[in-house]
């Protein structure tokens, strides 16, 4: 019977697994999935919502969410001023007068005193310590207030006892601590409010306190031309420059010999003998005298002259360095007129627009090339053999070390023609002519039969020859635009910041020249290596190929390690040689003929990932490290300015376009790949002409992109000194200036509110 009941398909029962006696009916029915599950979802819900509440309560502990405070009166006040200095930017300034109600004080009570109908003290007398209440009535509406106690003393002082704001009706009531200042006969208490001077519609001539000395110079000289004035500082041979509103120094003598200004408004100028050339239009300088610390100066110029915005500069004529600067006179101002906030901050948010730009065109030009090293789709069939590999590693730091030396001995052989700028040009003008001959001569027009092997030797000793002429003529172009940019400096009056752009171009790549000349060595030893590689495994039994890739790739791994080893000893200063050299040479050495063992069992090395994967390391340990923290490290290095904000910046820069560029690379169609490879071209042709026409508008969207983030970034590094509009920022709302410090956020809003739009309108015309 059992046997049947196999043969129609009936399982039989497990006795292992069946819990129901026989006779007692079938076993319970099991819930299905569909039942299970439809009380494990609530289930999760539950569990879900607990624990996001667990998480939040976590999160508001640690973030210290309090909100008991913003009852205290004392914090609503103060909430309530700074909103209302930052709805009122400081755009406009008014000079101003001050306008003084006053009201008679005594202390301590016994004299008589009248009251004022405007100003009233009750009680009108008090003790020293004692409190009465200043009521004003009949001011301007909201308008500031700021009270005075005026002490019986023969001194001219006032003692701020408060500061209020009047009410819509112009009416205020303050209370005040009397003052320890007793006196039997009625002291004053002023109001003191500031009276605008002028309107728009009826502008006013005012004087400013130009040169800060507390008495009114008039800039007009009067009919005799004479003029004098005096700056602090008392150098062993003084020497004055004085520089004109444009930025000019039509006059810079000296009561010594001449020198050369090594920095300030003088830079690059000659400071001749007082009183050799008084061929000069404008104001002469005539005498210059040191007396107590400070240096008199007498000038001349025409009757009428006007001395406002002129600047005068205190020099030492033993070293040339700048002293003390300041404004010769006062100057006239017109009374309303764009505050001097707005200005700084105009010039400050220029400064931060152009620090963001500079920043990132060197992280794009830094980004592009190793934005292809960086995507996996480009370097994951990227292999070599083990010759070519250990032979390159050990080419790479030699050409480099190769490279140092030739650029030293570049720099030596042309120190003769610095400060020649007629020499540079011939010099540059002779290379740029050999560089072409030879490149003629190694690349023919046409070849009437394939070049035998002493042909192109030739052809590539020419091509080395070319190289070295460019990197030499590379210095030389760097020599000549810092002569080019000292000139136009000097010369070309407000046009000169084009001479420091060429002066700035030729110092970068005069410092980086070293640089330079190590990569482009190192890259040319490469190749060479790269191709001895080839000649030895066409050339070399197999046997005798496996034999030298192990001895030279533990030469290649020593070699490494050590410089490994040099860089860590940099950092530590470890100063052991046999930890330094003897181990990291050994240990290197053992990984190196690890790697060429398992490279010879697999036949090539797959190059392709490593470098990715190191690439993608570097910017990410680059990406993690915020722009803040380097741009203190950059403070230090190149000192603090926008410099160093630029250069932090443009290092993350860097690392963030790789990474999108990479990705973005990553990301695009395989068939123009394809299709370019079938065509037999090289790797360099297939980027060109497959993957580049694919990723320039994406490159050009998030170039545009990150330049708006790095203009909103540099606003923060100004708080470290990383130049931009950030530095004043700060500045304003440590010293509680929010009237400044609006003017500043109000720049920053219009200015990136209309990258955005510039962005977006580039964005959908070109990408």
């Amino acid at each position: 019977m059992a046997d049947t009941k196999e043969r129609i398909g009936v399982e039989p029962a497990d006795p292992l697994t069946s819990e129901t006696p026989a006779g007692e009916g079938p076993p319970p029915r099991r819930p299905t999935d569909e039942e299970r599950g439809r009380w494990r979802r609530p289930l999760m819900i539950i569990l879900g919502l607990l624990g996001g509440v667990v998480i939040y309560a976590l999160a508001f502990q640690q973030t210290e969410v309090d909100l008991t405070q913003i009852t205290s009166e004392t914090r609503q006040r103060s909430l309530t001023n700074i909103l209302r200095n930052l709805a009122q930017p400081e755009l406009v300034t008014y000079d101003t007068v001050d306008e003084a109600v006053t009201s008679e004080l005594a202390i301590p009570c016994g004299a008589t005193v009248s009251t004022d109908p405007r100003l009233v003290v009750e009680p009108s007398c008090g003790d020293p310590g004692d409190t009465v209440t200043v009521t004003g009535s009949g001011f301007e509406a909201r308008e500031f207030v700021e009270l005075r106690f005026v002490p019986d003393t023969e001194f001219d002082i006032t003692l701020r006892l408060a500061t209020t704001n009047a009410d819509s009706d112009g009416s205020f009531s303050v209370d005040v601590t009397l003052p320890d200042r007793t006196s039997d006969e009625p002291q004053e208490l002023l109001a003191v409010t500031e009276e605008p001077i002028g309107s728009w519609g009826n502008r006013v001539e005012v004087y400013t306190d130009a040169n800060e000395n507390g008495v009114e110079d008039n800039p007009i000289l009067p009919a005799s031309g004479d003029f004098a004035f005096s700056l602090g500082g008392s150098p062993d041979i003084p020497a004055v420059a004085l520089v004109n509103p444009a930025g000019e120094t039509p006059n810079f003598v000296t009561t010594g010999e001449p020198f050369d200004a090594v920095n300030g408004l003088a830079r690059g100028q000659t400071a001749i003998p007082l009183g050799e050339d008084t061929s000069i239009s404008g104001p002469i300088i005539v005498a210059i005298e040191a007396v107590r610390g400070e240096v008199e100066v007498q000038l001349e110029a025409p009757a009428g002259f006007d001395l406002s915005n002129w600047r005068a500069a205190i020099y030492d004529g033993a070293t040339g360095e700048i002293g003390t600067t300041n404004f010769v006179a006062d100057s006239i101002e017109l009374s309303p007129r764009i505050s001097e906030t707005a200005w700084i901050t105009l010039d400050k948010i220029l400064e931060t627009v152009f620090l963001a730009l500079i920043a990132t065109t060197a992280g794009l030009m830094i980004a592009v090339p190793l934005s292809f090293i960086a995507a996996r789709n480009i370097m994951k069939d990227i292999s070599i053999t083990v010759t070519n590999f250990v032979l390159i590693l050990i080419a790479v730091p030699l050409g480099a070390a190769a490279g140092l030396l030739l650029a030293n001995a570049t720099r030596s052989f042309l120190a003769p023609l610095e400060g020649n700028p007629l020499g540079l040009v011939l010099g540059l003008a002779a290379l740029s002519g050999l560089i072409f001959f030879l490149i003629r001569s190694a690349i023919p027009t046409e070849d009437a039969e394939i070049p035998s092997r002493a042909e192109r030797l030739r052809r590539a000793g020419l091509m080395g020859l070319a190289g070295l002429a460019v990197l030499v003529g590379l210095l030389l172009l760097a020599l000549l635009l810092e002569e080019i940019g000292v000139f136009a400096t000097v010369n070309f009056g407000w046009l000169g910041f084009l001479g420091a752009f060429f002066s700035a171009l030729g110092e970068i790549v005069n410092v980086g020249f070293g640089f330079i000349a190590a990569l482009a060595t190192a890259g040319v030893m490469a190749n060479l290596a790269s191709k001895l590689g080839y000649s030895i495994r066409k050339h070399t039994p197999r046997s005798a190929v496996r034999t030298l890739n192990v001895v030279l790739a533990g030469v290649a791994g020593a070699l490494w390690a050590v410089l490994v080893g040099q860089i860590i000893d940099w950092f530590y200063q470890i100063g052991n040689p046999q930890t330094l050299v003897v181990v990291p040479a050994v240990i290197g050495a053992v990984i190196g003929i690890a790697i060429a063992l398992r490279g010879m069992h697999k036949g090539e090395i797959q190059i392709g990932l490593t470098i990715y994967y190191m690439a993608r390391t570097v910017f990410n340990t680059l990406r993690s490290i915020e722009p803040l923290v380097m741009a203190i490290v950059f403070v230090v290095w190149v000192g603090a300015g926008p410099f160093a904000g630029a250069l932090a910046l443009a290092l993350h820069t860097a690392a963030a376009l790789a990474k999108l560029y990479s990705e973005q690379v990553e990301s695009i169609a395989t068939g123009p790949i394809e299709a370019v490879r079938a065509t037999g071209a090289n790797r360099l042709q297939t980027i060109v002409y497959a993957v580049v026409p694919q990723i320039v508008p994406p490159y050009i969207s998030f170039t545009m992109y990150r330049w708006d983030i790095n203009v909103r970034m540099s606003t923060i590094l100004g708080f470290v000194g990383g130049g931009g509009i950030g530095s004043i920022l700060q500045q304003n709302i440590n010293l509680l200036q929010y009237r400044a410090a609006a003017v500043q956020m109000l720049d920053i809003a219009i200015v990136v509110a209309s990258m955005d739009y510039a962005s977006s309108r580039l964005r959908e015309r070109y990408v």
